[in-house]
């Protein structure tokens, strides 16, 4: 809350009856941190900013709104991945709240114009990119002429670098922010000397064990930790090489010479898990079925590339197995209906790539298990897919939740 303003009782009994009334429109009870968010902004002068920093699955989209609403604000702006627009209409219309969604692809182009009195609620905020990418910049630019609040929403796992704090407390705070991102690092954060550009390498923060821990230290921020920590058993399987991949970085399947370590690694993971004829092998095939076998409840396959997702695909139709895929080739509709089928029982397996991490709210409720078929190299993705299943709300109990990885051994 911002010790800047200090209400009085009556200010305190009112806002609480404020907050009380929009919970009872929204049709839900709000948690503590929805009430901080809606009092913090309460006391904001004009304009407003706030960030709210929510575990995934905190409730940012129906808090955002209510906060407009809370500031007297009746329509808005939503800039919001597209597997999102349907959950934030729908959100909207509980709270009576007319909300125009948008993509970050579309804010970037030139010909899509912003309004000075149109609240703005910003989703994913990593989406934007770092401080010198066109979507932050021109977020930027509209945060300091808007005369109307403005909102960051994004789950805790999204920020992980100085850059991006940067970004954050410059739409929050410019004025905190004068010198630009040089200056910032060099008060804020460890550094050394990058040999390659003028801006160093960070190594942290001076004052703060994270990026995270900063983040929750600004002003204006509302902060929802992660309270469920997921144990991953990580499952082995081999991967028997070819002497030419090592020899002569040569991919025999492909015919083409591997000339960076991705392509290596991407090749690698294929060998392991892909039969030359693109099926799965059989010893991934053995273990999905046992873990299939022993799961509680529907189950949840993740894999980073859509070669091995299509291999999947083939193994569920010849076991006869009721599944549906999300990749992001589907529509948006066509995603919110499979996402709704699969939690309604209709599907026993649902199986995607990174497209799973978002818009697909209320698996936990149905699903207990997570197989990480194929990794991905981003922490962040991997911990927002985990979140999927883990509890929500006042629920604290995962003990009945599961997250297996295949890892490739040589």
């Amino acid at each position: 809350m911002d010790s800047r303003l200090i209400p009085d009782e009556g200010w305190l009994v009112r806002n609480a009856d404020a907050n009380r009334m929009y919970a009872i429109q929204a049709g839900v009870k709000w948690q503590p941190y929805q009430e901080e968010a809606l009092t913090e902004i309460a006391l904001q002068g004009s304009p407003q900013r706030l960030l709210l920093y929510y575990r995934t699955g905190g409730g940012k989209t129906l808090t955002a709104l209510a906060c407009l609403r809370r500031c007297g604000y009746q329509t808005a702006l939503v800039i919001a991945p597209p597997s999102t627009h349907a959950q934030w209409h729908a959100e909207a219309a509980r709270l009576s709240v007319q909300v125009e969604v948008v993509s970050h692809a579309k804010f970037r182009m030139r010909d899509f114009k912003l309004r000075r009195d149109q609240p703005i609620i910003a989703d994913e905020f990593h989406m934007f990119g770092g401080n010198t990418a066109v979507g932050f910049k021109k977020l930027d630019r509209a945060a300091a002429n808007l005369t109307a609040p403005i909102i960051l929403c994004s789950a805790t796992p999204n920020y992980n670098d100085a850059e991006r704090c940067y970004c954050v407390q410059h739409i929050l705070d410019p004025a905190s922010c004068v010198g630009g991102y040089l200056h910032f690092l060099s008060v804020h954060c460890k550094t050394r000397l990058n040999p390659f550009s003028a801006t160093p390498y960070v190594d942290g923060f001076i004052h703060f064990a994270s990026a995270a821990d900063y983040l929750a230290s600004l002003k204006q921020t509302v902060y929802v930790p992660e309270t469920h920590v997921a144990t991953i058993e990580d499952i082995e399987y081999p991967v028997d090489l070819p002497e030419a991949f090592d020899k002569f970085n040569f991919d025999e399947r492909t015919g083409r010479i591997m000339t960076s370590i991705i392509q290596r690694r991407w090749s690698r993971q294929f060998y392991g898990l892909l039969t030359k004829d693109e099926e799965l092998v059989d010893v991934v095939q053995e273990r999905l079925i046992e873990i299939a076998g022993n799961a509680t409840g529907p189950l949840i396959i993740f894999a980073v590339s859509k070669r091995v997702i299509a291999a999947l695909d083939e193994m569920l139709k010849k076991a006869n197995v009721t599944y549906c895929r999300v990749t992001g080739d589907e529509t948006t509709s066509q995603k919110s209906q499979m996402i709704a089928d699969f939690r309604t029982g209709h599907f026993d397996v649902l199986i995607g790539t990174a497209a799973l991490a978002t818009g697909t709210d209320g698996l936990d409720k149905v699903c207990d298990t997570l197989v990480i078929l194929q990794d991905t190299d981003d922490d962040a993705l991997r911990r927002q897919l985990i979140g999927r299943i883990m509890p929500r709300g006042t629920d604290t109990d995962a003990s009945n939740k599961q997250v297996f990885r295949f890892v490739p051994v040589e």
